[in-house]
This record gives C-alpha cells, sequence and structure tokens, in this order.
C-alpha cells in the first residue's frame, strides 16, 4: 500500500505511515538466533513460547501480590466514598466538598482500575449496599483551561444513558453547553428518576491523576464550580498524588480560601520499601510457589536499585523482571528450563533428530558430561550409548534436583528471617543488623549469607528459658507448615527440633537445650544455604550473575547519538561493511559531524562548508567515472561535417549547460549543508555566539574513538 505522505513539507507537524502487512514477509522464517553455533531451527519459537510461560506464571504471581496490597486501600477508599455525604459534622455553614488524596509513588496503572470496578459493580442491593456509582477519569492533558477540564468532567458522566443503554448523543443545538454543570445536574436527576434513587446514594467520582501536574488555577476552579451544586450534585474527587504526605502538596499549593471548600480525607499507601521487599520475597522465596525462572543476585539488586533511586513503581518493576526472562531465553539451552518444552513433548523432541540440530546437542553432550550428573568412572563408555532420549532425561534428572534444591534454600532463608522476627519482637535489637531482606536474599543466593545465621544462632544458645520455649514452638510451627516433599528432605533437623521439644517438659536446663538446637541450626543453615551455580546446569534454570541489560531500561542517548553519527551503516544497512576512507554510502550529516570532529572549539563555518564540498565533489567524481562515456553507447556513426560557426555555436550551448549544471550542483550543496547543519543543532551539538558572526561553537569534546 502507497503512502501518498511529502516526507519533506515542514509545515506538517506529524505524519502518520499506517502498517503494511505486506505478503513478502514470510510469517513462518525463524527469527535469527544469537548463538547459531549452538542453536537449532526450531529453537527460537520454543524459547519464545517458554518465556512466555514462565513470564505469565511470574506475572499472574506478582499480580496477585500488588492486588492484596492495593486491596486494603481500594475498600478504604469505597468505604469513603459511601459516606461522602451521610457522615458529615453538623453545623457547618455551608457543605463541603468531599475530596480522597492517594499518596503513593508506587501505585500500578491497576490500582485505579479496582477502584472504578468497586464503584461501579452492583452489589446485593437487599442490605441497601450498592456501589452502583458513577466514575470519570481526568488526566492533565484533558485541563489545558477551565473549559477545557469542565467539558472533560461533564461529558465524562452525561455522555452514558440514564437507563444503562448505549451512550446518548446530544445535538449542541437542544442542549446545554457541554462545559455547564447544569446540564450535569439535570442527568443527575434523570439518573435517580429512572433508578428510583429517593435516597440518592448515587456518587459521581471523578478520579483525577497525575495531580501535581495539573494548573493549579484550573484545578481551583474546578472545585470552586463544582462546591456551588453541592449536595445537589454529589461529586466526589479522587486525587492521585505521587509527592510524599508531609507536607502536604494540597496544603502547600493552593490557598486557604480553596482548602476551606474542601473535607480532605488522606488514603496513604503501604510503605514503599516495605512492599517491594513483600513482593520479591513472596515471589521467589516462598516455599509454596515455584517460579520456572530463578531470579539471580545481580537482576535482584538492579531492581531494587531502580525501585529506591529512580522510579518507586511497581510497573518497572513488572518490566525489569520481563527483561530478564527475556535476556535469560536468549541462550540455547533454556529452551530445556520448563518440564513440557521437550523433555514430554514428542513433536518437540522430534526437532531434534534432525542433522540441523546436531550443534545443540553437541553443546548439551558436553555440558552434561562436564557435570556431576554423569561419574568420572563412566565418562570413556557412557558417550557411546549416548541418545537424544538419554540426553534429555538427564537434563530432566538436573532440573529435578535444582527445582529441589532452590526449595530446600527458599525455607531455610525463610527460617532464618523467622529467627530474626522472633529475635526483634522479644528486644533483642542487635539481630536486626545493616541488611534489608533483598540484602539478605542476595546474599543467601551467593553462598555468603553465614555471618548473619551465625550471629542468630549465638543468640539461641543464650535464650532464656522463658523465651526459649516459645522459639522452639515457633520452629517447630514453621516446620509443620512448609511442603511434604520438603519435610521428608529435612527428617534431620524436624527430629531435632522435636528432641529440644521434648526436652522441655523434662525440666530440663536452658543451657541443655539451647546450645545443641543452636548448634542443629547452625549446620542445617551451613548445608542449605549454598551458592546455587554448583547445580548441574543451573544457568538453564537460574539467572545467576548474569548482567542485567540496563541499556534497555535506563538508554544512553548520547552514545547512541554519537555511534549512530560515527557509524550510520551500523543502522542504515546493518552486516555491511564500509571501508574507512570511502564516504559513499554516508548520510550528509555524518560527513559533517567528521569535521566537527576534528576541529577545534571555535568551528569556522565557511572552511566547514569547503571542506563538507570537497567530500561531495570527490564523491561525485567518483560516481561519474563509473558511468558510460557518450561516445561508447553504441553511436560508431562517421562523424558529420560542420561548419566552424555552426560548431562554435553548439560550444558555447554545452558551456551554458555546463555553467548552469555548476550552478545547480553548488546550489544542492549549499542546501544539503545548511540541512544538515539545522540537525547538529537541532540535536544540541553546536551553540551560536556573538563574538564571531560566522563561527559556531562546539558544545561535545570527547567522542568515541
Amino acid at each position: 500500500m502507497a503512502v501518498d505522505t511529502d516526507l519533506e513539507d515542514v509545515t506538517q507537524t506529524t505524519v502518520y505511515i499506517p502498517f503494511n502487512d505486506s505478503d513478502d514477509v514470510d510469517s513462518d522464517t525463524a527469527p535469527p538466533s544469537l548463538f547459531p553455533e549452538r542453536d537449532f531451527p526450531q529453537g527460537c519459537q520454543l524459547r519464545f513460547q517458554a518465556c512466555r510461560t514462565a513470564w505469565d506464571k511470574c506475572l499472574k504471581r506478582m499480580q496477585e501480590l500488588i492486588h492484596s496490597l492495593h486491596a486494603p486501600v481500594v475498600e478504604s477508599i469505597v468505604d469513603q466514598v459511601k459516606k461522602s455525604y451521610t457522615d458529615e459534622l453538623p453545623g457547618l455553614p455551608y457543605p463541603e466538598l468531599p475530596v480522597i488524596s492517594v499518596t503513593s509513588s508506587s501505585t500500578s496503572s491497576s490500582l485505579f482500575d479496582e477502584i472504578s470496578y468497586r464503584l461501579q459493580e452492583s452489589t446485593d442491593e437487599l442490605f441497601e449496599d450498592s456501589n452502583d456509582h458513577f466514575v470519570t477519569h481526568v488526566f492533565p492533558s484533558d485541563c489545558p483551561n477551565i473549559t477545557g477540564a469542565m467539558k472533560t468532567v461533564v461529558s465524562g458522566f452525561v455522555s452514558r444513558s440514564p437507563t444503562g443503554g448505549q451512550d446518548v448523543k446530544r445535538k449542541p443545538t437542544t442542549s446545554l453547553a457541554a462545559y455547564d454543570i447544569a446540564l450535569l445536574e439535570a442527568w443527575y436527576r434523570a439518573i435517580c428518576d429512572a433508578r428510583d434513587d429517593r435516597h440518592e446514594r448515587t456518587r459521581l467520582v471523578v478520579i483525577m491523576h497525575d495531580f501535581e501536574q495539573l494548573e493549579p488555577q484550573v484545578v481551583q476552579d474546578i472545585f470552586e464550580v463544582c462546591s456551588s451544586y453541592i449536595p445537589r450534585l454529589p461529586l466526589v474527587f479522587i486525587l492521585a498524588l505521587s509527592s510524599p504526605p508531609s507536607p502536604s502538596y494540597i496544603h502547600a499549593t493552593y490557598p486557604r480560601s480553596m482548602l476551606s471548600l474542601l473535607r480532605v480525607r488522606n488514603c496513604p499507601f503501604p510503605p514503599v520499601e516495605q512492599s517491594l521487599h513483600d513482593i520479591l520475597l513472596e515471589t521467589f522465596f516462598d516455599p509454596m510457589f515455584e517460579p520456572e525462572v530463578m531470579m539471580g543476585p545481580t537482576t535482584i539488586d538492579f531492581a531494587v536499585e531502580f525501585f529506591t533511586r529512580h522510579s518507586s513503581s511497581f510497573d518497572g518493576l513488572l518490566s525489569i523482571l520481563q527483561l530478564a526472562h527475556i535476556k535469560h531465553f536468549e541462550e540455547p539451552l533454556s529452551v530445556l528450563a520448563l518440564a513440557e518444552s521437550l523433555g514430554r513433548s514428542k513433536d518437540a523432541a522430534k526437532a531434534l533428530l534432525t542433522p540441523d540440530a546436531f550443534p545443540f546437542l553437541d553443546a548439551l553432550f558436553a555440558r552434561v558430561h562436564d557435570s556431576t550428573l554423569i561419574t568420572p568412572v563412566e565418562h570413556a563408555t557412557r558417550w557411546r550409548s549416548a541418545t537424544v532420549e538419554s540426553l534429555l532425561s538427564l537434563a530432566e534428572t538436573a532440573r529435578d534436583t535444582f527445582r529441589m534444591r532452590v526449595k530446600l534454600l527458599r525455607v531455610a532463608v525463610r527460617l532464618v528471617l523467622r529467627v530474626r522476627q522472633f529475635m526483634l519482637a522479644h528486644g533483642y535489637k542487635t539481630a536486626q543488623g545493616d541488611q534489608t531482606v533483598p540484602d539478605l536474599i542476595c546474599l543467601a543466593l551467593r553462598g555468603r549469607l553465614g555471618s548473619v545465621y551465625g550471629y542468630l544462632c549465638s543468640m539461641v544458645r543464650k535464650l532464656p528459658a522463658a523465651q526459649l520455649e516459645d522459639f522452639v514452638r515457633a520452629v517447630r510451627d514453621f516446620f509443620e507448615d512448609v511442603p511434604e516433599d520438603v519435610r521428608a528432605e529435612e527428617d534431620e533437623v524436624i527430629s531435632r527440633v522435636d528432641t529440644a521439644y521434648k526436652m522441655l517438659d523434662r525440666d530440663a536446663s536452658a543451657q541443655d537445650i539451647s546450645v545443641p538446637l543452636g548448634n542443629w541450626l547452625s549446620e542445617y543453615f551451613k548445608l542449605r544455604i549454598v551458592a546455587l551455580e554448583d547445580s548441574p546446569l543451573w544457568d538453564i534454570w537460574y539467572t545467576g550473575s548474569t548482567p542485567f541489560p540496563s541499556e534497555l531500561i535506563n538508554p544512553s542517548p548520547r552514545a547512541s547519538i554519537l555511534a549512530g553519527l560515527i557509524h550510520p551503516q551500523d543502522y542504515v544497512s546493518p552486516g555491511r561493511q564500509i571501508e574507512d576512507d570511502e564516504d559513499d554510502d554516508l548520510p550528509d550529516i555524518s560527513i559533517l559531524f567528521k569535521g566537527y570532529l576534528e576541529s577545534a572549539k571555535m568551528i569556522n563555518v565557511y572552511d566547514w562548508f569547503e571542506s563538507f564540498a570537497v567530500v561531495l565533489e570527490a564523491r561525485k567524481r567518483r560516481l561519474g567515472n563509473n558511468r558510460i562515456p557518450d561516445g561508447a553507447r553504441g553511436n560508431s556513426g562517421t562523424p558529420s561535417r560542420k561548419r566552424g560557426k555552426q560548431k562554435q555555436v553548439e560550444n558555447e550551448a554545452a558551456d551554458e549547460d555546463v555553467g548552469a549544471d555548476e550552478e545547480e550542483w553548488h546550489m544542492e550543496v549549499q542546501a544539503r549543508f545548511i540541512r544538515a547543519l539545522q540537525e547538529l543543532d537541532y540535536l544540541g551539538f553546536i551553540k551560536h555566539t556573538g563574538r564571531k558572526a560566522d563561527h559556531v561553537m562546539r558544545t561535545v569534546f570527547d567522542s568515541p574513538e
């Protein structure tokens, strides 16, 4: 499909290029692999499906945790909306406009969707607990002035049918203006009559997103207009704030005359860091939940740092973990991450029986024989009987081993946190330490948690009798809640805890119980909290210390722009090699930027233009030498004899044509230079100065080699 668009028209602010679903693109063609030397043809598709399955499982878990964090806030907001016009202070000189401020910088986009759903859903009318309210959303882009803001608020409600049918379409000549709040009042009366709502329990809720970005004067006018129609219009405003609750943005920005019209109720979100710690802990260190891919300490460290320093948003956390999954499944062997990918799928296993799959099988064979899955005694003979089924069976064995090892690690880390929590609850402040929950998680994944659990076990050895009984009971209850397969693996430590619990009934001294118990726990932690890299084929199910692709989350525009100007062929024609002294395929801005890098702090524009023209002239000569001469086009007839005057006229006409071509070429070079110069100016590479009219100043001095 051809697009009739003039891309050179400077009067156009935007250009829309529709998607062209060309028939030339083969949808069955596999994307290129980053490791073709150890991949097989269907590997990319299978890894993509495995990545989607693994991420969907992790995403569903995290969304459930985020929803549980939102639930108390949503419940509080819904309750305040219901009581906004029934729970009022008596004796007020005028009714106040209810305003609910939701203060949090970590809320995800789903929070206000949950609020809208809860407010607009219909509940049991038997107990007069209907939530059938109306909700509209207002964004900063909708409020350039008071007229646009009121139009957004009014139209968000009146566009709906009073009877719950389709949206209403009114003629502008037969109704009030779209920004007139009297139109909203008439619509609300029709709603009450249609629903037989004599008590007027229906609320009109306005959710104002990114409240700090709204113009204060526009917001002040909105509140003043809406407050004059209270209580005829039961409006309730919900403000989405990202600023800290103290000092309050509302009280610091708006005058007292406007605040006196409002009844502000604050609904704070749980602490940001605590919410992050709970999500990471319950996603990757919950004994009852097993993610398909275990995140390594590098990814967790980056996620925590990005969340605390740059963007405290759950959406950003989800994006980081999703990128970590995508990065992990670039490795060809990661296709074995899921049990059903190759191990139990006959169709997928057939793909490994082709000759093209030999590099993948060879890499898997080398990894298997380099691991502990095969004893050194069998190395000399085991390779003779190796088959595809045997390799996949060994990979499945390694997967089960790794899963159990990670599960035992999760249980041990949770017990460390339980012991620390017990010590803090009983007044041992030194048990807190300087490590946060993510720090403890990363130390455990690296196998360096010895100093932490060693100190906690030393505190266990010194517990008095009054606290020892509670501690033994807490540890015993902890192991009763673990999965059955974990109880079977940890039978030894569980039996020792039961022994300590039985000794409490025999009136044994606290020292006789606490010292062995502390030693048993120390041995247990030392056995289970070890680095996961020791497991065979660990990188299939574990990201480990793989560097996180931070450039995808926090890119470097400066480095990307410089790389694009110096090596444009990497972006325009990837994979094509261009000689260093060949400038035929370089765009004008790259040619100009080469002279920019070779110049001093001040650049003479005329000299810059001359060097630019020299490059274009040399390119023109090279291209001209490749053309076919006019005398070699097959016109080999006998030249006619012409008189001298006629020949002179023809020569003068030819000279005029050459002169016109040269003038046109010179104008083209000037236009291309000006355009490239303006592009560099737009990118911020030059600065105009009044000291020298024919000079510009460089703004970038250090550039890559």
